[in-house]
């Protein structure tokens, strides 16, 4: 057993469903939990493998410091129950069916002594080729009665998306959850073909724009996807990577054809924000272009920034705890809507910058719908996002850019106030 993990020891398959069965999908409630951190006492996390034409594989990864131990059991001994539920259903047309492709049961007795930092196991799901899938896994702690739900796209539309690609960590042997990586990280990629002995590899050194405020109608502006290099690499299962520059890689086994593997170095503090260089950029979604300009060709970058949030507040009390909410939200869309690009340029990540998490949230395998309610008003605030079939991440999504006033003006006024934003205000 490697030190900081453990893998399934004990585990029970309770129910699994290879017939599809009718069942409604429950697209009405509300998810805004799921962006709201102190929601959810559990933060497990997933990752899907395509092994063979007809299944895959999801792994998981789950944090006993999340859990509640107790030594109501036989041997006396700590130990924490926790039960995991998945239900897979194709996209058709567009839309999530109601009808259940795969679903099981399975619970996990962890022992507190055998663990440390996480506990790892694997499922296998019915999968078939040529097909999309939306994937929904349920997580219990069933002594403390709590639990989540994660979202999960499984595409597999051809043999060249990302899901085709295991990412192992080096350093512990296990999968990687994201393909996130610092400078010094090594990792292996293994493909579920195993006659392919080179990966074509295509650099962008992510220069990719931020989104328009929700002033306009027009979108957002969309990146070309002209690759700032590509060459070829010699490939097996113990290949080792790494990525030295700060970008995003895509790596593909046919040039010719769409899909492929990206990972992403987004800087070493990542998703944190630790320097002057982070805590620059997203103040572009508070200042004019003009105002930004001159923020960042200052020379002490430090004290323009200290001088914004001091102005801003009036006192360095206040500016203080603009600060920590600010630069809070930040990493949070860092944490929550990174795509092929910081979650804090994303369009997502700007409105939850700005606004905060959302009151409630809908969501289905193609849309979230974002409302925020307010006290003043019978009309809410509500945005929608519509996800974008992108080869390089499942995790990117437009603003619709279809609604009347989106009190975008109002918001950047009060942060500039010295008040933290509330629609409900």
């Amino acid at each position: 057993m490697l030190a900081g993990a453990a893998l399934c020891s004990t585990m029970l398959l309770l129910a699994s469903c290879t017939k599809k069965a009718v069942q409604p999908s429950p697209v009405d409630r509300n998810m805004a939990f799921l962006y709201n951190p102190s929601s959810s006492p559990l933060h497990p996390e997933f990752t899907v493998y395509h092994e063979g034409r007809d299944y895959s594989r999801l792994y998981l990864k789950i944090f006993p410091s999340e859990l509640l131990f107790n030594q109501a059991n036989k041997e006396g001994t700590f130990q924490s129950k926790v039960r995991v539920r998945y239900e897979l259903r194709e996209i058709i047309d567009g839309k999530e069916s109601d009808l259940v492709a795969d679903s099981a049961t399975i619970s996990y007795t962890l022992r507190m002594d055998e663990i440390k930092n996480a506990f790892f196991s694997s499922v296998m799901i019915r999968s078939e080729m040529n097909r999309k899938y939306q994937l929904r896994v349920y997580t219990d702690d069933l002594l403390r009665s709590k639990g989540t739900v994660n979202y999960m796209p499984v595409d597999r539309s051809g043999v060249n998306t990302a899901q085709n690609f295991k990412v192992i960590l080096s350093a512990t042997g296990f999968p990687s959850f994201d393909r996130i990586f610092h400078s010094g990280e090594i990792f292996r990629v293994q493909y579920n073909d195993k006659g392919i002995d080179r990966l074509v590899v295509r650099y962008f050194n992510n220069t990719f724009p931020l989104p328009r405020p929700p002033v306009t109608n027009l979108q957002s502006p969309r990146p070309d996807f002209i690759p700032d290099s590509i060459f070829s690499y010699p490939f097996s299962d113990t290949t080792l990577f790494m990525l030295p520059e700060q970008g995003m890689y895509h790596l593909q086994v046919d040039p010719d054809q769409p899909g492929g593997l990206a990972v992403f170095n987004f800087g070493d503090n990542f998703p944190r924000v630790s320097s002057v260089e982070d805590m620059i950029g997203p103040l572009a979604y508070l200042t004019s272009a003009i105002e930004f300009n001159e923020l960042i060709t200052q020379t002490n970058r430090k004290l323009a920034v200290d001088n914004f949030w001091l102005q801003s507040a009036g006192n360095a009390e206040k500016a203080r705890e603009l600060i920590r909410v600010y630069y809070n939200r930040v990493f949070f869309a860092n944490y929550y809507f990174t795509s092929y690009k910081e979650g804090w340029k994303t369009d997502r990540g700007m409105m939850f910058i700005i606004y905060g998490p959302p009151d409630n949230m809908k969501k289905n395998a193609l849309s979230e719908i974002w409302t925020y309610y307010r006290k003043r008003s019978r009309e809410p605030l509500r945005f929608t996002f519509t996800r974008v079939d992108n080869p390089y991440s499942d995790n990117d999504y437009l603003l619709q850019r279809n609604f009347v006033n989106a009190m975008w003006v109002q918001a950047v006024q009060d942060w500039r106030s010295g008040k933290v934003f509330y629609a409900d205000n």
